[in-house]
């Protein structure tokens, strides 16, 4: 062997020696750092809690779950969890690995049920606007008014033809110079059921206590754009069908056309599946008229801003680079009358006493109430003998601060996270008004049993 194929081959060992070394230490760094680095509790990209801890008990070890709970809690709280999924989700979109192209269709197959007609999303490209007229309950349906006659027509997203492509039931597209993730509407298939169980609650309740329906709307009732409008069921059709098959005694509202006037402005999260607060405010304002109490303008609220933000549709669309690099700014309202709130276990077992209806330091939209595992009471200082009980899910929390002025006790109760009977509860608080406030795609969903079981457990 010469003297140069000797000396080149030492020099092999050593990096492969140097290359193994730092794998090593590298691997050693990150094992260590993952073990003793605080982990995170909250998740901002996803707009979630992360897992925690399990408890100890022999039963849970012996079952397997604790170490179950212990093995998903690792795994949920890696360090610089939401920055690497970040950092993930830039790789991919710069190395050009894209879901799908302009007005292609991937992901998981969407089925749009409404009266008369089925059809299959996800299982073919969307190349353009549908050719089919739409009737009273098609997606998309429009109607004439006097609005329709102005010279410059109101701003409605559903006219335009945008870019953007579809996976997991989602539409990610540019409305305005803006990306939106938008999920599809199937139509709501335990409507007819939702309507039985909220006719059974108002029987249940009696006659003294007055009861309204508002089903809210999800930003695909307003924002698909046209190219996309097959793919997604009319909620206020669903909405609509809804107030015909309630008892006469109870009251159904539908904030659709209320919300129509105001689409220009920011009433829905672009990244996020709920709204914003001021679509909510919009909504809650159609209540107060139909229940007759008073209604603080908006101008009278304290506003708070919350730059940077990115939803729970960032984490839909499976880390969609374009909604990450386009935040938006999630604002509330913060009441100015006195009022507080105390805050309840899913038994009704005070745990926080005084406490802000807005959580100090959340950045998401949970930081109303801190999220939905939880009972609250509000005691203002309005004087009329008013007491609203709000069954809601995550949409009607952001309703709540605005009737802070319109009730002088208010009970906020999640229809899934409640452990009583709700009738003998709301008899029990000298309640005079329950609004059934969830999203159409939540009451006319699987959340609509949970109605059920409140009432006769």
């Amino acid at each position: 062997m010469s003297k140069g194929r000797h000396e080149k081959e030492k020099k092999r060992d050593v990096w492969a020696i140097a290359n193994i070394a730092v794998t090593v230490t590298l691997f050693i760094v990150v094992t260590v750092a993952l073990l003793i680095l605080e982990r995170p509790t909250e998740s901002y990209t996803e707009n979630r809690h992360l897992a925690t801890f399990p408890e100890f008990s022999f039963e849970k070890f012996f079952s397997g779950e604790y170490t179950d709970g212990i093995t998903e809690w690792f795994d949920d709280t890696v360090p610089w969890r939401d920055g690497f999924k970040d950092i993930s989700a830039n790789i991919i979109k710069n190395m050009g690995v894209s879901f799908g192209s302009v007005g292609s269709v991937t992901g998981s197959l969407i089925k749009v049920e409404q009266e008369g007609q089925t059809t299959t999303a996800g299982t073919q490209p969307v190349s353009g606007p549908s050719g089919a007229v739409p009737d009273e309950s098609g997606a998309g349906s429009t109607t004439t008014s006097a609005v329709t006659q102005q010279t410059t027509p109101p701003y409605d997203p559903r006219n335009e033809i945008a870019e953007g492509i579809v996976t997991n039931g989602t539409v990610v597209c540019q409305i305005d110079g803006h990306w939106w993730g938008i999920s599809f509407y199937s139509g709501g298939y335990n409507r007819d059921a939702f309507v039985q169980y909220v006719n059974d609650f108002a029987k249940d309740l009696g006659d003294g206590i007055q009861t309204y329906v508002m089903t809210t709307p999800t930003h695909s009732e307003f924002y698909t754009p046209a190219n996309f409008a097959e793919y997604n069921a009319s909620q206020s059709y669903v909405i609509e069908y809804v107030g015909e098959r309630l008892n006469d005694n109870i009251i159904n509202i539908n904030c659709c056309p209320a919300l129509e006037q105001h689409l220009a402005e920011p009433i829905y999260l672009r990244t996020d599946w709920h709204w914003q607060p001021l679509g909510a405010y919009y909504a809650a304002e159609q209540f107060a008229k139909a229940a007759g109490v008073p209604f603080a303008d908006i101008s009278t609220y304290e506003r708070m801003d919350i730059e940077g933000f990115v939803g729970s549709q960032y984490t839909v669309t499976t880390q969609d680079a374009r909604l990450l690099n386009d935040p938006e700014t999630l604002v509330y309202y913060k009441p100015s009358n006195r009022h507080t709130c105390d805050y309840y276990d899913t038994s009704y077992n005070l745990e926080f006493e005084a406490w802000p209806i807005f959580i100090p330091g959340s950045t998401t939209y949970s930081g109303i109430f801190g999220g939905d595992k939880k009972i609250v009471r509000i005691e203002t200082d309005v004087n009329n003998g008013r007491k609203l009980a709000i069954l809601k899910d995550s949409y009607g929390n952001a309703e709540v601060p605005f009737l802070v002025g319109s009730f002088e006790e208010i009970y906020v109760i999640d229809v899934r996270w409640f452990d009583l009977n709700a009738i003998d509860f709301i008899k029990e608080q000298g309640v005079t008004d329950v609004l059934f406030s969830m999203s159409t795609v939540s009451a006319t969903g699987v959340n609509a049993d949970h109605i059920d079981r409140i009432r006769t457990q």
